[in-house]
């Protein structure tokens, strides 16, 4: 049983009232450059005589960032990192990736036209905090294969919570420190004050996590196990209400819940933008239905297919290696243009492996394994799940083999990232116009906390 506990060497980063607590633990914060680095302009580059590809522009500084310690100012030229000259922006991230926390740096900026030294030591990631609680910065032991960060957020007093386990979808990124108005982090920070623990952790190999393969080269079966031992983690809190478990599932992360349910009892399921079918047969879908909401021509769509069904035949059951099948210059195309493929055994920057565990999947037969309560929620304007059958799939399996245990819920005008858009014709428009960044930091959907607050409150009541 794990027992809160706080640390005093941990500072409050944003206001008075807010708590952050870190068990002993063998992973250290992953340090964060915080700054924002284009190229140099030519004007600046003509002023100050600078050679072609010399240096990176300084455009932003974020707080509490090793840029910020070192008092590094937008608009300075940053001309070397660690006595290595710096020609590019990417020249500054690639030498940023090798930084640790806590290390001494040192930066030489051009300013006014003059030169500028300045020496620190590398600042870590910050912490996210959460109004009216607690946040506490743990880890998920991973057996032989490392250690992965988990972050919990709990109301703040004594007693026994309620938990949502929250389980993130396909990408690497990390779902540490996310900004205020991220919806993600609207959509736990709002669980939080309704009086839920919201327990996250990173993909080995993501953020803070150690001793693990990069998260690029973790197959779907690893990350399975990685979010199980998650599981196990969460329920050893003693602030946690292990009998009112709740797994929210997020896209793929929807796929993980049932797998991860039939290995450790929950209360019950919540999928959003999730796939219902086996892989093979949703990518299918994915280029037959998904690519004429955006305009993709009918016809060529047909022609398409006759490339892409033995195309992913080939990839997902016969198992072949994605780098063989890119040598057919029709294959290779769509590979690239849909798949993100990279040249390098990569597809939306992960192994192609993790496309062949997941057609591996029993889809039914997860399901009926988890044997829970199950919501599934469909949003009217998620291109990604497509449309409302995925979801449907799911919950009239679940009531076959468990009668009534699965909830059906339209969600309207909401897009896959829990933000409200209106249609599909407007979330692409946004797109078209470069407007959803900023639309997304305003319109996150407050009716999606509701509707599953609503009903974990129901299935709780019950025995």
């Amino acid at each position: 049983m794990k027992c809160m506990r706080i640390t005093t060497a941990l500072v409050l980063l944003l206001c008075v009232g807010l708590s952050v607590s870190a068990f002993a633990q063998n992973l250290k914060r992953r340090p964060f450059l915080g700054v924002q680095v284009a190229p140099v302009p030519d004007s600046l580059a003509v002023v100050h005589q600078l050679p072609a590809a010399a240096g990176a522009w300084v455009a932003r500084v974020v707080p509490n960032s090793t840029a910020a310690a070192l008092k590094l100012q937008p608009n300075d030229i940053i001309l070397q990192v660690n006595g290595k000259a710096m020609s590019s922006p990417s020249d500054v991230v690639a030498e940023a990736r090798s930084f640790t926390t806590g290390e001494p740096v040192s930066v030489t900026v051009l300013r006014n036209g003059k030169k500028v030294a300045a020496k620190g030591k590398v600042q870590p990631q910050p912490y996210e905090t959460v109004a009216n609680g607690e946040v506490i910065y743990d880890e998920v032991a991973l057996g032989s294969n490392g250690y992965a960060r988990s972050i919990i957020k709990k109301p703040k007093g004594k007693g026994r919570f309620p938990a949502v386990y929250y389980i993130q979808g396909y990408s690497c990124g990390s779902i540490d420190n996310l900004p205020e108005t991220d919806p993600t982090r609207r959509l736990v920070d709002e669980l939080v004050a309704r009086g839920y623990a919201v327990f996250r952790m990173e993909k080995p190999g993501a953020g803070d996590s150690q001793g693990t393969k990069p998260c690029s080269e973790v197959g779907f079966h690893e990350e399975v196990a990685a979010f199980s031992a998650g599981l196990r983690e969460l329920k050893e809190y003693d602030f946690v209400d292990t009998s009112n478990v709740f797994l929210f599932g997020h896209s793929l992360g929807a796929n993980v819940a049932p797998l991860v349910a039939a290995r450790d009892n929950v209360k019950g399921i919540i999928g959003y933008g999730v796939n219902g079918k086996p892989w093979f047969e949703y990518l299918i879908e994915v280029f037959r239905e998904q690519r004429p909401m955006t305009g993709a021509d009918y016809v060529q769509v047909d022609e398409d297919m006759r490339h892409v069904i033995p195309m992913l035949y080939a990839l997902m059951i016969e198992k072949k290696p994605v780098d063989e099948l890119a040598q057919n210059p029709r294959y290779r195309a769509f590979l690239e243009n849909t798949l993100d493929y990279d040249g390098q055994g990569h597809m939306y920057g992960r192994t192609y492996k993790v496309l062949q565990e997941l057609q591996e999947v029993e889809v039914n037969k997860a399901w009926r394994d988890a044997n829970t309560h199950t919501l599934m929620i469909y949003g009217g304007a998620d291109f990604a799940a497509i449309d409302p059958d995925g979801a449907n799939i799911i919950v009239d399996v679940v009531n076959s083999y468990h009668p009534g245990k699965g909830t059906y819920k339209f969600l309207p005008g909401t897009d896959h990232g829990f933000v409200e858009v209106g249609s599909k014709e407007e979330l692409l428009k946004l797109q078209q116009n470069q407007q959803y960044a900023a639309h997304a930091q305003t319109h996150f959907n407050q009716k999606l906390v509701e509707m599953i607050h609503e009903w974990m409150r129901e299935k709780m009541s019950r025995t």
